[in-house]
């Protein structure tokens, strides 16, 4: 700005000088230089004002924008995350879920890992780079947190089934909180700032090289997990319903009773919303033996009751919790009285 002003200056001081040459009139030279000079200061320093003015207001709109759209993504997923109520999900509907919430949170990564190549791949990062890759990195965050918990809470549930299925969902886990920590490394860095970010580029690599690796691997083992899940239920419920009776019973009133120790163990068993292994395995027992039990009596009315025994004993052993609920209600109701009850 000062050569600009020099050199406005000088070409002032020719036109000036260029001008008295022709025009014999006096003129205070020295005043009309200093009020050209002057008034382009003022000028240049007014131009300046503006710019810097301008400048400040596109910045403070684009970091107001950045923050707006984080806060905004981030509540936005907070409050997509659905909260289900664990008690009313069969099994097989958690696995659903655990597998849309993986998938999910893979694409999630996915899109965190290229927003950081793209800023890493010019050998600086900007302060756009920055927000957007901060922008993508909480979406995903917050989704694979997501995906954890449902796991965790499937643990609390069916964990003491160990099988196939819960070995592959442990190594998910595994995978997913390895992506978490990539992800908290590129956040840290990218919250120093850009300048800091820039210097941190290899670091920043390693994390995306982790979350592309973790994801990749990941795809492969959940494609085959629902897959799984569902052997592992078939297995589950044909080993419960062809136990083999230990105690049949051909009187209508011993096998009565019978019905009703299973019932009273289901009941029992169902209040806090699972059953154990021992738990599921003696319903098996009580429902083979009150099954046998009725059917050997030969009446055609207390035969029909095994088909309810039967129902509640797949919704036990497949975890589907809902018809359980439903279904105790029903078949209690149409079961007569425990013999030997007063009124």
């Amino acid at each position: 700005m000062k050569i600009k002003l020099a050199s406005l200056a000088i070409v002032v001081i020719t036109l000036l000088m260029l001008g008295a040459c022709s025009n014999p009139a006096p003129v205070d030279t020295q005043a009309t230089i200093d009020a050209a000079v002057q008034g382009t200061q003022q000028a240049g320093k007014n131009a300046q004002a503006t710019i810097e003015m301008a400048v400040q207001a596109t910045v403070t709109q684009v970091e107001s924008a950045n923050q707006s759209t984080i806060a905004t993504a981030v509540q936005a997923t907070l409050t997509a995350q659905p909260t289900p109520d664990y008690d009313t999900l069969s099994e097989e509907e958690f696995a659903a879920l655990i597998d849309e919430a993986v998938n999910e949170a893979l694409a999630e990564a996915e899109d965190a890992s290229t927003a950081t190549t793209q800023a890493t791949s010019d050998g600086a990062i900007s302060s756009d780079e920055v927000a957007t890759t901060t922008d993508a990195i909480y979406q995903s965050y917050y989704a694979v947190a997501y995906a954890e918990e449902l796991i965790a809470a499937y643990y609390e549930y069916y964990g003491a089934y160990a099988d196939a299925a819960l070995a592959t969902l442990n190594e998910m886990e595994d995978d997913l909180q390895s992506i978490s920590q990539s992800l908290d490394e590129i956040s840290a860095i990218m919250a120093q700032g850009a300048e800091t970010a820039s210097t941190a580029i290899d670091q920043l690599n390693a994390a995306v090289d982790n979350i592309e690796t973790k994801t990749t691997e990941t795809q492969a083992k959940i494609q085959g997990w629902s897959e799984e899940i569902k052997t592992s239920l078939g297995q589950r419920e044909n080993e419960i319903l062809n136990l083999v009776p230990n105690q049949v019973e051909p009187d209508k009133i011993s096998a009565l009773t019978q019905t009703h120790d299973f019932l009273e163990a289901f009941k029992s068993a169902l209040t806090d919303g699972k059953f154990s292994p021992a738990e599921l395995s003696a319903i098996g027992q009580l429902s083979a033996n009150a099954r046998a039990s009725l059917l050997s009596t030969g009446d055609q009315e207390l035969a029909k009751l095994t088909e309810g025994i039967e129902m509640l004993t797949r919704n036990a052993a497949r975890g589907e919790w809902n018809k359980a609920r439903n279904g105790v209600g029903n078949f209690e109701h149409s079961l007569p009285e425990r013999p030997g009850r007063r009124r």
